[in-house]
């Protein structure tokens, strides 16, 4: 079976292949283009280069969300046109416990937080083998740190800013690496084992799959202030 990974959550992207539990391709591209420009094109060339066709996909894994409400969006109607026009399973996952994953089994609870813009974070604790202890949301720093008790792992393109405030609490924190602070496709093959989901093709399901973006867009936000004042 023949399954392919996207993650488009944020200005990076990923893209992996995975046939019969095997590896056979990943990507990682950071470039300053937006992913309606680099995501076909790199799905095409991963496709050529293992000597593979679209209709050998057995199916397909996306992260979710949160992240970039563009880059969401673009990943995840890519993902269920490909499962539509093959007739194949669409499995989504969360772009902070994707993150999480890099981290299995680590020591420590795991604390992602990511930039949500507007002063605020995408965040979520899990445990170090992925059960939600504090479930994805949108949080300011200075509540976050509030519920927090217990010395963290901490990941994440937020790590530098979070950190000294949890140290000032008190708490120990132990930063990721810098390749476990990013979501990369290939961990989508690992929490697709950890935690299955039903891989039967649903064509209803399909279409009322939505990106979660856990808050409303930053320009939402201000159009509503404006109005509201």
């Amino acid at each position: 079976m023949l399954w392919l990974a996207l993650d488009c959550s944020s200005n990076s992207g990923s893209i992996a292949l995975e046939q019969d539990g095997k590896l056979l391709y990943q990507c990682y591209f950071n470039i300053d283009i937006t992913h309606s420009e680099t995501l076909m094109p790199q799905l095409d060339t991963a496709m050529k280069f293992c000597g593979l066709k679209p209709e050998d996909l057995s199916g397909i894994i996306t992260t979710i969300g949160p992240g970039s409400f563009t880059g969401l969006r673009i990943g995840l109607a890519t993902a269920k046109g490909l499962a539509y026009a093959r007739k194949i399973p669409l499995l989504t996952y969360s772009t902070l416990e994707l993150i999480a994953a890099n981290c299995y089994c680590c020591a420590n609870p795991i604390l992602v937080c990511l930039d949500a813009k507007m002063q605020e974070l995408y965040t979520a604790l899990y445990s170090p083998k992925l059960e939600p202890i504090l479930a994805p949301s949108v949080l300011k720093p200075a509540d976050l740190v509030s519920r927090l008790e217990e010395d963290v792992f901490l990941v994440g393109n937020m790590n530098e800013r979070i950190k000294p405030l949890l140290e000032a609490k008190g708490l120990q924190v132990y930063k990721g690496l810098e390749h476990q602070n990013f979501p990369m496709a290939a961990g989508l093959f690992s929490l697709r084992r950890l935690k299955p989901q039903s891989e039967i093709y649903d064509i209803q399901l399909l279409a009322e799959l939505e990106p979660q973006y856990l808050r409303a867009s930053t320009a939402q936000v201000k159009l509503k202030e404006k109005q509201n004042q």
